[in-house]
């Protein structure tokens, strides 16, 4: 047996040979010491801004693939050509969470915001 040092991982050592499974023993170690260098406490923010921003972005694929009129799947379908059907599209642009934002103020907290720019207020 010959000693592997692995210095971009501090004190970590390895013994191995030069059979297959010294192979599989040094990519479970980098494994095992890659999450350890990521998987901490710290970065579990970090973690959710990006697994919120694929859930956004993948909710918004599955959207267009399944209901926007535009997009065709099928051979059939690509086959009709462009469409002249503005009632569908205008039902696909014209979502509930578009009605609902429509006719509210551009803030994410009005209550802090007219707290902070109303003199009179204060």
């Amino acid at each position: 047996m010959e000693r592997v040092d692995t210095p971009a991982f501090g004190e970590a050592e390895k013994f191995s040979s030069s059979s297959s499974s010294s192979s599989s023993l040094s990519l479970s170690l980098a494994a095992v010491s890659m999450a350890n260098r990521w998987i901490r406490p710290e970065v579990y923010p970090l973690f959710a801004a990006v697994g919120a921003a694929v859930g956004i972005c993948g909710m918004q694929l599955i959207r267009n693939i399944c209901i926007n009129p535009e997009v065709r799947v099928n051979k059939e379908n690509r086959a009709a050509g462009i469409l002249e059907n503005f009632a569908e599209g205008e039902r696909y642009a014209e979502h509930s969470l578009r009605k609902f934002v429509r006719n509210r103020p551009p803030e994410i907290m009005p209550s802090i915001n007219s707290f902070f720019t109303d003199p009179k207020g204060n």
